[in-house]
């Protein structure tokens, strides 16, 4: 009989593509993932689930075959596991869900921190990807749900307003902007500028609030570009430019890096909390987007400066 336990071991290499990367995803060591696929492969008349391709594992025309069934007995095992500690009136289960590397990256583990200590049966699972891909994972249901800071208007998907923050613009401690108040916004040409990948929301809201103040992206030098924003308040700290990061991003001790003073108002990003329409959800992530969406996760985001 198939080994469930194996069988997760099995979607993390597909998903992940090495059996390393898969061992780093599981908590295990590279030996412990290689071992569990041979002891699945015996399972199955000794028979070859994957192929070495350059550097990556891909599936054979076997593994093929089992993939969506695995993935099947997966979530039955998963459902199975939940409905028995319901009866036992404890929420438990599995939950993955995904934000884009830009910002979300500092803002969820903090809100998912407080979840889990009320709900210590539940595991969950942060997936961090570019905004196409996420939604993409997100309608082929391996995401529970998403953190995104774009509204969508995909079928299929639902989009909830958890609120709004400001955008801080920061510079690396005594830079001269830090010493102006009012610093109009046109200055920023004359600065060396960090911004967020081409592709990701964050991206756009600057580009389209710079826009909106008569100042096109064609203006400003931009010298560095990432699609983290670690990388972004990296970039500011060694003084290589200026950058605009989500309040909620900024460390919690500004002793590196300084707030400047800009003019007028502040760029504003949106955050929505999606999930598809479909409303069976499986409890343990019902709990979740209850808690995100509900007054407690409210709560929380405003004490970020999300409000």
């Amino acid at each position: 009989m198939l080994n469930t336990f194996y069988l997760r071991t099995f979607l993390a290499v597909v998903e992940a593509g090495t059996y390393t990367d898969a061992a780093r995803v599981l908590h295990l060591s590279q030996p412990a993932v290689s071992q569990q696929i041979r002891t699945l492969e015996e399972q199955l008349s000794n028979t070859r689930l994957f192929r070495r391709e350059r550097k990556r594992m891909v599936l054979t025309h076997a593994g093929e075959e089992l993939l969506p069934i695995a993935r099947e007995l997966v979530v039955l095992a998963e459902r199975a596991e939940q409905n028995i500690m319901a009866l036992r009136g404890q929420v438990a289960g599995r939950v993955v869900l995904g934000c884009t590397a830009s910002s979300g990256e500092h803002m969820l583990p903090r809100l998912l921190s407080i979840f889990q200590q009320q709900y210590p049966a539940i595991s969950l699972v942060l997936e961090l990807d570019s905004a196409d891909a996420l939604l993409d994972a997100l309608v082929e249901r391996e995401l529970g749900m998403l953190l995104l800071e774009e509204q969508q208007r995909r079928r299929g998907i639902e989009s909830y307003l958890l609120g709004s923050e400001g955008l801080a613009l920061i510079a690396p401690v005594g830079h001269a902007l830090l010493q102006q108040d009012d610093v109009p916004p046109g200055m920023l040409r004359e600065h060396n500028l960090a911004l967020p990948a081409p592709s990701s929301p964050l991206r756009r809201t600057i580009e389209d609030g710079l826009r909106r103040r008569g100042i096109p992206l064609g203006e400003l030098h931009v010298v560095f570009e990432a699609a983290s924003i670690t990388a972004i308040l990296a970039a500011v700290r060694t003084g290589l430019a200026i950058a605009f990061v989500p309040k909620s991003c900024l460390p919690a001790r500004l002793e590196e890096v300084g707030c400047i003073d800009l003019a007028g108002q502040p760029l504003q990003q949106d955050w929505y909390l999606l999930r598809t329409r479909e409303r069976n959800m499986p409890r343990a992530a019902q709990t979740l987007y209850d808690f995100l969406s509900g007054a407690q996760g409210r709560a929380h985001l405003q004490q970020m400066g999300v409000s």
